[in-house]
């Protein structure tokens, strides 16, 4: 274990076991606690600080802006608390339900893209978020940064950075010498602490290829998640923000949008954004150059093997033929015409057909009529031929 590190599971409300705090089924390799403002119920075997009430009082008073959305910066705010008080020089903040963590990141080579992710099957995965939190601690080691962390999965993947000024959120570290003591705002706490940050010339810094996943929000086969403060959350509504949008007025806004969020879009959902203007402090770092290759050396440690996939569209298909396999042995007749299609590189859908009714597209007339010319030879299949 590391003395000069603390790792904060940032938790309240969520009783149970780490099936219900997923962050806790991580191995990490050093001292953790959970901080919480209510911590009943919960199964674990990491140590948990209850913030005591007179805390809970005087932040109450003097700190927060919301009277039903102080929790969450309560309980960031006495996690800064306890670990300046135990010698911790570095903070790391989790929120209680992280699901995974990855690296992920886009390069262009002659012209061409290329995503590059980890995976379940990754080798040493399970090392993964300590070697995270080892670089984190090293970007702190090395710059002016106060506020250092990962991004979440359904960011944006930028194709050239690797170290960005932006906002932080849920799985991040404090370089405790530097940054403020208390965070605030109302439900919007991380990002007003960056504002914080940003009038005390402190940036706060994101490593583009380190990736964490949450607990899903969104309603998914009709379950919607409204533990820990998502219900508040709900409740709220465009109070969300509100002090925010005063105090930072030129930077931040909120309001609705009828797209969702995040990479798991439900058409028709309407969802709470917030609008935040980009801005930089300025980033001051030593010996870049070891930093990057100690990134280099994270790639090369959790490379993973995977097939090439190459993805091809066809937007309006010059020749089709319909499908419906009526013999008695279907499947021995559907490998005839799967085989078929994969000899003359045709497109083949079932457009969630019950039965084994299919299309098959291309845009390579000859490629066609030679299918087709096979196909009739098959018994027990109907085919309609006809422009789609």
């Amino acid at each position: 274990m590391s003395n000069k590190i603390l790792i904060a599971e940032i938790s309240g409300k969520r009783p149970g076991n780490a099936n219900k705090r997923h962050t806790e089924t991580f191995e990490f390799d050093y001292d953790h606690v959970i901080i919480s403002n209510n911590s009943e119920g919960y199964e674990t075997d990491w140590k948990i600080i209850n913030v005591p009430d007179n805390y809970k009082s005087w932040y109450k008073d003097n700190v927060a802006t919301n009277d039903k959305a102080y929790y969450a910066p309560m309980n960031r705010s006495y996690a800064i608390k306890y670990a300046k008080e135990h010698g911790y020089k570095y903070l790391v903040q989790l929120d209680d339900n992280i699901m995974t963590f990855d690296i992920k990141y886009l390069v262009k080579i002659d012209g061409v893209q290329m995503r590059y992710a980890t995976l379940a099957s990754t080798p040493n995965k399970d090392q993964m978020p300590n070697d995270m939190i080892k670089y984190m601690e090293h970007i702190l080691d090395r710059s002016n940064v106060g506020m250092v962390g990962m991004a979440p999965d359904a960011a944006s993947v930028p194709q050239d950075d690797w170290l960005k000024e932006r906002y932080v959120y849920s799985a991040f570290m404090l370089n405790l010498e530097i940054v403020p003591p208390v965070f605030q705002g109302d439900f919007e706490d991380d990002i007003e602490y960056r504002m914080k940050l940003r009038q005390a010339g402190i940036p706060s810094l994101e490593i583009v290829p380190f990736h964490y996943s949450k607990t899903a929000q969104d309603k998914h086969n009709g379950k919607e998640d409204t533990t820990g403060n998502r219900q508040a959350y709900k409740d709220a509504g465009l109070e969300r923000g509100k002090v925010m949008s005063k105090l930072y007025g030129q930077t931040y806004s909120r309001g609705w949008s009828d797209q969702g969020s995040g990479i798991k879009r439900i058409e028709g959902q309407k969802k709470f954004r917030h609008k935040i203007k980009p801005f930089k402090v300025g980033v001051r770092i030593k010996d870049i150059s070891t930093l990057k290759q100690e990134m280099l050396n994270i790639f090369s440690k959790y490379a993973t093997k995977r097939s090439d996939k190459l993805k091809i569209s066809i937007d309006q298909p010059k020749q089709f033929v319909g499908l419906v396999d009526n013999s008695e042995n279907q499947y021995d007749v559907l490998g005839q015409v799967v085989a078929i299609a994969i000899k003359y590189d045709l497109t083949m859908i079932n457009p969630k057909s019950p039965d084994l009714t299919f299309a098959l597209m291309t845009n390579d007339i000859n490629s066609y009529k030679k299918a087709i010319g096979e196909i009739k030879n098959i018994s027990g299949v109907t085919y309609i031929e006809g422009a789609k």
